[in-house]
């Protein structure tokens, strides 16, 4: 399932940044790289990840780093943070049938698929 690789792949970037007390330009590059690759791999549209990858890549130089955070973690939050919003933005509770199967239907407007 393209969740499930896209998980794998974004829990190894987050390993990779991990204990890392300052990040460069050249690992956030690396990083987006990274992130961009698995968003093509789980079959978003090209012109969403562009746009995804460099809003990630301006907030992320321009950020402070939060006191609670290292540089490592702040780059995740970032990434998490604006996934949320591609997603769109708030937590929906899903309505399981008693009877299984559940069907769920993934839409997008944006052209995220």
């Amino acid at each position: 399932m393209a969740f499930e690789g896209l998980s794998e792949k974004l829990t190894g970037i987050t390993k990779k940044l991990r204990g890392k007390s300052r990040i460069t330009e050249s690992d956030l590059k690396e990083v987006l790289r990274e992130v961009k690759l698995a968003l093509l791999e789980a079959d978003v549209n090209y012109k969403i990840v562009k746009e995804f990858v460099g809003t990630i890549e301006t907030k992320a130089l321009g950020a402070d780093v939060l006191k609670s955070l290292t540089p490592g973690q702040q780059v995740v939050k970032i990434v998490k943070d604006e996934m949320v919003e591609l997603l769109g933005g708030e937590e929906s509770k899903i309505n399981f049938t008693p009877n299984p199967p559940t069907v769920i239907m993934l839409v997008r407007t944006s052209g995220f698929w």
